[in-house]
């Protein structure tokens, strides 16, 4: 028997990300962006305020509750399961385990973890852990790593708003819009850039910021987060019966995720002065790498690009002055330290070594002044680059030019195999599943290896071993503009692979080639991957849509002005965030809308309504999915999501689940068009949003391959192709051939035989209705002695 794609990843074909960002992070309640859980500590969302920072940013924060309080597990693991789930992304941060500082664990919230995971183990989850980022951390305007890293570096998160080093959130000004998805310009800001070029590439681009005689900022920053993880694989393994059999491992912890969406911050970038082509996510203020220099250090800097994402992508709207010695923040300090930079003070930095247990070596470089000017990437006084390849190339040393950095080989990957090779000296069956860079191609590691006569001796060898290709695809279009007109739509992974020689070029016209981009988009995915990685799974380890994509404006999340009592109930205590100004109206620019609301009936009379827009643009990812019969994760499911603040992080709305409001009923009756007609809401569907869409019947595991599947949710019709090998075939005719096990969701075909119909090419059926599955023996088929078999299952709703 295999699975879905008959490649060794069970039931991966349907699952989502239970998201563990902790307070208000990119999902609420996951190990994203936040601190407390108790009355007396503070949430916090995608990042903290600076007078709040001090009282919630290392010792008094828990992660303890994310994704849910264990009271709370069996609603919600018994909704996923019902809706067809049966593999979770199990979201981790490095600041959920090691916010405290440098070697110390938060035992608490491994603990947490560990109860968590046994109630997944209760309703028969896989479970693959996923170390999360974001712009690297919730004090960059993300989720990740803790405070004390920026600390480590010289860097001061509460001056990042004063000197643009990064746009977050919750220390926007009362007059400062939220511009949607901001956030992600952070990785080309000095802030994020600068972490990830130390974490990755210290040794070579910044050789004095060294600890502990000798140790570089790389190695201590690497290190330790292969200590945190090496913490939670550690009491994962420690999870033990009586008898000492484990009860997690690969019984629900199957493997762990190399680490989200990792970036190159400015490593590769070969001029300094100008926006290099590959930050293409331009959103309002778009410092050159430069400038962001200049701001880090207090200047004030003109002539600082401004855009605003617009249907045909970044558009540029002009230019500003940017003054970090009169933002708000600068009057707040201390007189003797001034001017605000993005750089500790010296007197702080003495403190917080004292606090860490920060141990610099005297060629550490001077605190209160920009670190990558003392390497001689740029000389302050003259506000001029120095050396303009820098961070292409490495210091000048003599006349002979360096070669490129080649980031993908030689800095990602050796850190993606330690990872891998850690988890595996504990857990030696994990799989990993590796995930690269956003838009960067599969390594080609077939290649490599081919290269070699011994397999075994090619270098990244262990990184093809067991091992699920995990990248992440969106309809980037819609997701970043929150619209779907239908006709047009932008091709980013063409532009990422060299067949669009810009980003007008890519522009796609036409109802047929719009509908169909993204199915073809995951074809070339899977294609790439079998080129370069070899027959594998491939798993998209993200994907989904805003629900709120084609509202007005003003009703987006984090636009809306007021709500309910039940939604600032749900919504982390937000009466008190308010009061600490942890949440602020997201205040989205204004323009016409664009929405035209489709209130279908399902969404009339028990789930909520969504666009036309959004249904359409939703539609064409879940069947460009099933074309390629693609595993896939949906980002994400968020226990406290509300209208008012979506998921609780940076104006993103993406959550399959938002909490009904006090005056629902457990079950509602609901009549659509788009499901079963007339029937009765089951009661674990309340609170459920485009049910009717992402809960799918898919085949859990089939005998031989599939080769195809249809599913008409409109007029509730699925259709399921496989084709099975001569082997199997004569398996069947012995009788040994297993039975095909497939989804059969309740809200599309309820009361299973009695208001359906099952045809079958061969065999007999059984569908249990209870587990909403349907069991497949197949019969006998006249094929030729060493050929295959064909064979089809059609389920049909009666009208």
């Amino acid at each position: 028997m295999q699975d879905a794609d008959a490649n060794g990843i069970p039931n991966a074909s349907n699952a989502v990300p239970v998201r563990n960002e902790g307070a208000d992070g990119d999902i609420l309640r996951e190990n994203k962006a936040g601190p407390g859980r108790s009355p007396e500590t503070t949430r916090m969302s995608a990042s903290v305020t600076g007078k709040d920072m001090n009282a919630n940013d290392d010792e008094s924060i828990s992660f303890v509750g994310r994704p849910f309080e264990l009271d709370e597990a069996d609603e919600h693991l018994a909704r996923l399961r019902h809706w067809g789930f049966r593999m979770i992304r199990w979201v981790v941060t490095w600041e959920a385990v090691e916010h405290a500082g440098p070697g110390i664990y938060d035992q608490e919230f491994l603990d947490y973890t560990v109860k968590a995971l046994l109630k997944a183990k209760e309703y028969q989850f896989k479970v693959m852990i996923d170390f999360h980022q974001d712009v690297w951390s919730r004090f960059s305007g993300g989720s990740g790593a803790p405070l004390w890293t920026f600390y480590a570096a010289g860097l001061d998160p509460h001056h990042f708003a004063a000197t643009g080093a990064a746009a977050v959130h919750n220390t926007l000004q009362d007059n400062e819009p939220l511009l949607r998805m901001v956030w992600l310009t952070n990785y080309y800001k000095l802030a994020c850039a600068t972490m990830f070029t130390l974490f990755y590439a210290g040794r070579i681009l910044a050789p004095n910021c060294t600890f502990d005689n000798g140790i570089n900022i790389q190695d201590y920053l690497q290190s330790h987060f292969l200590g945190a993880i090496r913490a939670l694989v550690d009491r994962i393994h420690d999870c033990r019966d009586e008898d000492g059999r484990n009860l997690l491992e690969d019984e629900v912890v199957i493997g762990y995720d190399s680490w989200n969406e990792p970036s190159n911050g400015w490593i590769g970038l070969e001029r300094l002065d100008v926006l290099p082509e590959q930050h293409d996510m331009r959103q309002g203020d778009m410092p050159t790498p430069l400038q962001s220099l200049m701001l880090g250090e207090g200047m004030t800097v003109q002539n600082v690009a401004t855009f605003q994402l617009e249907l045909v992508g970044p558009v540029k709207t002009g230019s500003r002055t940017i003054h970090p010695s009169v933002h708000p923040d600068a009057a707040a300090l201390a007189q003797d330290q001034g001017p605000i930079k993005a750089w500790l003070h010296p007197t702080v930095r003495a403190e917080i070594d004292l606090k860490f247990g920060f141990r610099r070596d005297e060629c550490f470089p001077r605190a209160g002044e920009c670190l990558w000017a003392q390497h001689g990437v740029w000389s302050i006084e003259e506000c001029k680059v120095l050396q303009q390849d820098y961070f292409a190339r490495g210091a000048l040393t003599s006349a002979q030019q360096s070669p490129l950095i080649q980031w993908v080989p030689n800095h990602w990957l050796p850190f993606a195999k330690r990872v891998i090779e850690l988890v595996r000296s504990v857990h030696p069956t994990a799989i990993l599943f590796l995930e690269p860079p956003v838009y960067v191609p599969a390594p080609d590691l077939v290649s490599e290896t081919k290269a070699l006569k011994n397999s075994e001796q090619a270098p990244n060898q262990v990184l093809l071993d067991n091992m699920v290709y995990t990248p992440h695809h969106y309809d980037d279009l819609v997701l970043l503009t929150k619209k779907y007109l239908g006709w047009v739509n932008i091709d980013l992974l063409g532009l990422s692979r060299g067949r669009h020689k810009s980003l007008y070029g890519s522009i796609i016209f036409g109802k047929k080639a719009t509908e169909s981009l993204f199915g073809s988009q995951i074809g070339e995915i899977q294609k790439e991957c079998y080129g370069r990685l070899g027959k594998r799974p491939v798993l998209i380890g993200e994907t989904g849509l805003h629900f709120d994509v084609g509202l007005n404006k003003s009703q987006q999340a984090g636009n809306i002005q007021s709500s309910s009592t039940r939604d600032i109930t749900n919504n982390n205590n937000n009466q008190k965030l308010k009061t600490s100004s942890i949440w602020k109206a997201f205040g989205f620019m204004s323009s016409k809308s664009t929405a035209e609301t489709a209130v279908t009936a399902v969404a009339a009379k028990g789930l909520p309504v969504q666009s036309t827009q959004f249904v359409k643009a939703f539609d064409n990812i879940l069947q460009g999915l099933d074309r390629t019969l693609a595993h896939y994760t949906l980002w994400n499911y968020t226990i406290e999501n509300t209208k008012q603040f979506g998921d609780g992080w940076n104006g993103e709305d993406l959550s399959l689940y938002s909490a009904p409001s006090s005056s629902s009923t457990a079950t509602t009756t609901a009549t659509t068009t788009t499901s079963a007609a007339d029937k009765t809401l089951h009661s674990l569907d309340r609170g459920g949003r485009a049910v009717e869409q992402f809960c799918r019947p898919y085949p859990v595991a089939t005998v031989g391959q599939p080769t195809r599947i249809l599913f008409d949710r409109h007029v509730g019709t699925f259709r399921l192709w496989t084709r099975t090998d001569p082997q199997q075939e004569q398996q069947r005719k012995g009788g040994e051939g297993g039975t095909s096990e497939i989804y059969l969701p309740q809200f599309h075909f309820p009361d299973g035989p009695n208001s359906c119909r099952v045809d079958v090419s061969d065999g007999s059926w059984v569908w249990d209705t209870e587990r909403q599955l349907l069991f497949w023996t197949y019969g006998s088929t006249a094929t030729q002695p060493g050929k295959g078999g064909e064979h089809w299952l059609q389920v049909s709703r009666k009208f």
